[in-house]
């Protein structure tokens, strides 16, 4: 089977797109919801199995490298999201392998998104700061980051080996969701038990993943570092996307809050951003050559990290304004109005 999929490895090595189009491609696909006309069951495995199709159909394209690497690593993300949201219901050993593969498999073509980022963070800070300093300011430093770019690009082309690990596992993963049964299957001919189609095979995935959301900030707030922004960040995302997926239940609610969890990610993305870029320049003097240089765009970094801290702290503290427990019984009493009607004549 992998020499099949050699002979369809097609990404070209393109020039990388501009940093900002990079930036601000689409982070969820339309249709990223669940349907209150479709099990609970069916719907997850349509949506996972989309997000497949969608990663190893990039990959596999001859698109950009790029964009390709973008969008396969945005769709692991959410698939990552619905592992967590029915992290009970399928078990703790079968959660964690199949987190671990997506979260490896990702691992592996993400250096040429990390370089593209710290390109387009450069570019960021002398766009925005752009009024006070010369023309030629970090020119070195960017010129270098676009080379290193580059050459992480052209090393995972040329290495078909890797490209083929990944299209492998997110094919043999997409098989696995694909056999997952669905209520209507007679349960005694499978394996694993189906999602039964209840507010209560979530309500321990949302409440775990707002929760550690919640402790993420409050040591971020404790303890600024770009280790502690980072993991809030996380959390964030995995959030954001589980109400993407449940927004059908009240859209005109979740909606705001939605668009609030995505301003905050912005915010906690470009604070990362920063502070990877800070560490770069720290360890790899040789990237930037100029001493005041490289003290001047790592002051300018760490001014512009305090404004997003504060930032996304004013939002954070909305964004998590109840506790766990309340935001569970929440989206319960949400879904007992929407989803949870569909079926309630047939004993779901």
């Amino acid at each position: 089977m992998i020499e099949s999929v050699a002979s369809e490895v097609m990404i070209h090595v393109t020039p990388p797109l501009p940093p900002a189009t990079i930036r601000f491609l689409p982070a969820v696909p339309e249709g990223f919801e669940l349907s209150d006309s479709e099990r609970l069951s069916d719907g997850l495995r349509r949506l996972s199995i989309e997000e497949f199709d969608r990663a190893i159909g990039g990959l596999l394209s001859g698109s950009d490298v790029d964009v390709a690497i973008h969008e396969a690593r945005k769709s692991m993300k959410r698939l990552r999201a619905v592992l967590r949201l029915i992290r009970d219901e399928i078990g703790e050993e079968r959660y964690r392998s199949e987190n671990e593969l997506l979260r490896n498999t990702a691992r592996l073509i993400g250096p040429v998104r990390d370089a593209a980022v710290l390109v387009e963070t450069v570019s960021t800070i002398r766009t925005r700061f752009g009024a006070h300093l010369r023309r030629t300011a970090f020119e070195t430093l960017e010129s270098n980051l676009i080379r290193r770019h580059s050459e992480t690009r052209a090393r995972l082309v040329d290495d078909r080996e890797t490209l083929r690990r990944v299209i492998y596992a997110l094919r043999s993963a997409k098989a696995r969701y694909r056999a997952w049964p669905a209520e209507t299957d007679p349960e005694e001919t499978w394996r694993a038990k189906p999602v039964a189609h209840s507010f209560e095979t979530l309500r321990g995935g949302l409440e775990r993943t707002y929760g550690r959301g919640l402790e993420e900030m409050k040591v971020a707030h404790a303890t600024p570092s770009g280790h502690n922004f980072h993991w809030w960040r996380k959390r964030v995302k995995y959030l954001r996307h589980q109400m993407e997926l449940l927004r059908p239940m009240f859209p005109e609610v979740l909606d705001g809050y939605i668009a609030a969890l995505d301003q905050l990610g912005e915010l906690l993305g470009e604070e990362h951003d920063l502070s990877e870029l800070t560490l770069i320049v720290a360890g790899r003097p040789e990237m930037c050559s100029d001493a005041a240089e490289r003290t001047l765009i790592t002051a300018l970094a760490q001014h512009r990290r305090s404004e997003l801290q504060t930032a996304s702290m004013a939002i954070g503290r909305k964004v998590y304004a109840e506790s766990p427990e309340h935001f569970a019984d929440r989206m319960a009493a949400y879904w007992d109005t929407s989803f949870g009607v569909q079926f309630a004549t047939q004993g779901s």
